[in-house]
């Protein structure tokens, strides 16, 4: 479910990059997608959310790219990180993210020992939230009027989950 990126997901993942709808939802902010360059852009970024922290491709049961997780940030000393999770739209609405979240929290306290993870979530992503109220994360504020989308400006919820450290 959870795996290593190889040099042939930066095709999957060009569409969750190119997907503006999609891309405001996960707070990313996204560039126009004109240019021919796109797959090799998505390549580096590939790379550089690998160089920067941890970040693994999820696949469904067909081994199919549904979509990222990725951890960022981290604070070794007081051992937490930042989660970001996203997933193709046709990928949802099938327990992925919470599978997902099952074994990224995994993850995060076997291999990174970590003991929380914390992550936003804009206010109007009622699946995302659903998701993790469901997974025993905590909400721990607001932040209003955080994120702009050009159009529209957006409260951001903050969310962490105290993990079990082993």
């Amino acid at each position: 479910m959870l795996r290593k990126p190889n040099e042939t997901d930066a095709a999957s993942l060009l569409q969750m990059r190119s997907n503006t709808v999609l891309q405001h939802l996960l707070m990313a902010n996204p560039a126009d997608v004109t240019d021919d360059n796109e797959l090799a852009k998505t390549s580096n970024w590939i790379k550089r959310r690998m160089a920067h922290g941890w970040f693994k491709i999820i696949e469904d049961d067909a081994l199919t790219v549904s979509g990222f997780a990725q951890i960022y940030d981290i604070h070794h000393k007081n051992r937490f990180g930042w989660l970001g999770l996203g997933l193709l739209p046709l990928a949802r609405g099938k327990g992925l993210g919470v599978r997902a979240l099952v074994e990224i929290e995994r993850a995060a306290r076997i291999d990174l020992k970590l003991r929380k993870l914390l992550l936003h979530v804009r206010s109007d992503n009622r699946t995302a939230i659903a998701l993790y109220d469901r997974s025993g994360w905590r909400r721990v504020g607001v932040l209003y009027a955080h994120y702009d989308d050009g159009t529209t400006t957006y409260d951001v919820i903050l969310f962490e989950k105290q993990l079990d450290v082993f």
